[in-house]
């Protein structure tokens, strides 16, 4: 079977809630995707509020994690991202090692707040993975809804 790296920057990051998702997958390292932002352009109807989404941006960067899953993982996941197609990025994890990753970005982009608590998520595996305090702090920044 085949495996795929993943990487994952909004409610992902819950690698509980991904071994749920994707039995398979398992957590490589924090990892950085250069040239883009992040943002909250998709309504969520599950969390009710804004869910995150990766926007093209020169300079700007979003950190996250890669995960490996096998391929039939991967179709398991793009049922819970709906409103979401899924892209090749190019990230550089913490090591140094540069992953060519799945991710995903959403299709119809419109500005939402994110609802407390997925942001509140989002915060609690960042820091658990190690993210970089200045990114965190970026996102304790965000209104939530």
């Amino acid at each position: 079977m085949s495996l795929v790296s993943y990487f994952a920057y909004g409610s992902n990051l819950d690698a509980d809630q991904m071994r749920e998702r994707c039995p398979s997958s398992r957590p490589l390292e924090r990892a950085r995707l250069d040239d883009h932002r992040l943002d909250f352009t998709h309504w969520s109807r599950r969390w009710q509020g804004g869910a995150a989404d990766v926007v093209r941006e020169p300079g700007a960067i979003v950190w996250g994690v890669v995960y490996r899953l096998y391929v039939d993982d991967l179709e398991r996941l793009d049922r819970f991202e709906g409103g979401y197609a899924r892209i090749q990025v190019c990230v550089e994890g913490a090591s140094g090692n540069r992953h060519e990753a799945v991710s995903y970005s959403v299709r119809e982009r419109a500005s939402h707040a994110p609802c407390e608590p997925y942001l509140a998520r989002m915060l609690d595996w960042g820091e658990r993975w190690g993210l970089p305090e200045s990114y965190l702090e970026g996102l304790r920044r965000r209104t939530p809804r």
